[in-house]
């Protein structure tokens, strides 16, 4: 069906490619001989000098479908049909590039605006047997909307180094108000180094119930070891699931998650939660969402810093449609962390933030990512010990870079730095992390 279509788009061209310089025809070449890859890096290089002009993102369209790339190409044959929407190849080529995404319902929508473009006999009973192949796969889906479910898993291993494994004040002394001198702190009760190693590893499935209904769930499970301070191991299991509802360019989801984190042998935290989310689309640029969350905390070994959460946030996702294939995505929250223990408000606070991140593909099968976030913190109480109400304001930053030698691996370096700012010295730290990652998914 794929190369069927590359006939029709091709015998559909009502105009020829415009003689744009050396790059056009360029790329033209390596397309006729076979390396639509090398075509469209080409393509790309120079894109941001022409996202106006229709035929040199339709050959970008074509070269991104042909090397493998069918939600690129959607983006540039997209652009094309925004500047001419009566260009019958672009339209073609979308239905190729949505049978390669499985959509085949927009498939058949785009190929059937197609057939009210003036063509050769010949080309029309091309395109009439392509819609017969599509009507015939759409038939054969389960008549109720149900498909088999569809799984997807992941193991990952990690090396690197870690300056604050603790979260632990980087101070050696601080001054106790309550005491009026000051503490010298040692061992634990300080940052301590350590290089780390972990083992990473998760499962998701996904099942549609009906034409609009989708069910889903997943387990996770990490573990990290420190070779300088084996006290610190770290394990973290997590589960959860529920269910999805797409209704147009909205989605609807809803379910429950359950998560633990050990420190060493100690259960540390564990928190059960229930979540809703919306989200739609706003053309193939933008996404926008909102989602609410209710956790209960419960810290087994300190109980009395067990707290319910109650978080409210909502975020934007934008594609930039230009080489590199750009994506900025910005989420705000706002949450009321409320103390169980009425006789300890400074276990209670509330909090808000904001994140922005980024993602762009300087080179093929090379993607940069980089994050920058802020919390402010509030507590309800005053501490005994320091005489003032905590306040913290936290930092979080994060860049790397991730390579994809082949479809199934990812190797990613990058670098974490967190700044906790407190008005109280024992929670005032920074903390800085390098990590090297490698990864192999199994669909």
């Amino acid at each position: 069906m794929k190369k069927n279509l590359l006939v029709v788009a091709l015998a559909l061209a009502l105009t020829p490619l415009t003689a744009l310089a050396g790059t056009v025809e360029d790329a033209k070449a390596l397309l006729s001989a076979g390396k639509a890859a090398e075509g469209a890096a080409l393509l790309e290089r120079d894109l941001p000098q022409h996202l106006e002009e229709t035929e040199y993102n339709y050959l970008l369209g074509i070269a991104l479908l042909d090397s493998g790339k069918p939600g690129a190409a959607v983006f540039a044959l997209e652009r094309v049909l925004s500047l001419n929407p009566q260009h019958g190849p672009a339209r073609a080529e979308l239905a190729r590039a949505l049978i390669a995404l499985t959509e085949y319902d927009a498939a058949r929508k785009e190929l059937l605006q197609v057939k009210q473009t003036p063509m050769p006999a010949d080309v029309a009973t091309k395109v009439d047997s392509l819609l017969a192949e599509l009507d015939k796969a759409i038939a054969n889906r389960p008549a109720d909307g149900r498909s088999a479910a569809t799984f997807a898993a992941y193991v990952e291993g990690e090396f690197g180094y870690d300056t604050n494994i603790n979260t632990a004040t980087n101070s050696s002394t601080v001054l106790i108000p309550l005491f009026g001198l000051p503490a010298s702190l040692s061992g634990f009760a300080r940052a301590q180094a350590s290089w780390v190693t972990g083992i990473n590893g998760g499962l998701a499935a996904q099942k549609r119930v009906s034409d609009d209904v989708d069910v889903f769930g997943s387990v996770d499970g990490r573990f990290r070891y420190h070779p300088n301070q084996e006290e610190f191991d770290t394990t973290s299991l997590a589960a959860g699931g529920g269910v999805r509802l797409t209704r147009g360019v909205d989605q609807f989801s809803a379910g429950i998650s359950h998560s633990v984190y050990y420190i060493g042998q100690y259960r540390n935290d564990e928190q059960y939660g229930v979540f809703g989310q919306w989200q739609r689309e706003l053309g193939r640029q933008d996404v926008v969402g909102a989602f609410a969350q209710y956790l209960r905390a419960n810290h087994p070994i300190a109980t009395f810093l067990d707290t319910d959460i109650y978080l409210l946030g909502g975020s934007w996702t934008h594609a930039y449609f230009t080489k590199g294939d750009p994506r900025m995505t910005l989420t705000v929250w706002a949450a009321d962390d409320q103390e169980r223990d009425a006789l300890d408000p400074t276990v209670g606070r509330t909090f808000y933030g904001v994140k922005a991140a980024g993602e762009y593909s300087p080179w093929e099968n090379w993607k940069a990512f980089a994050s920058v976030a802020v919390q402010p913190s509030r507590y309800g109480g005053q501490s005994p010990f320091f005489s003032v109400k905590r306040e913290d304001s936290r930092y979080d930053l994060n860049f790397g870079l991730a390579y994809k030698p082949e479809k199934a691996w990812t190797v990613t370096g990058q670098y974490y730095y967190l700044r906790n700012d407190s008005n109280i010295a024992i929670n005032d730290f920074s903390r800085q992390q390098i990590l090297f990652t490698a990864r192999r998914d199994f669909f």
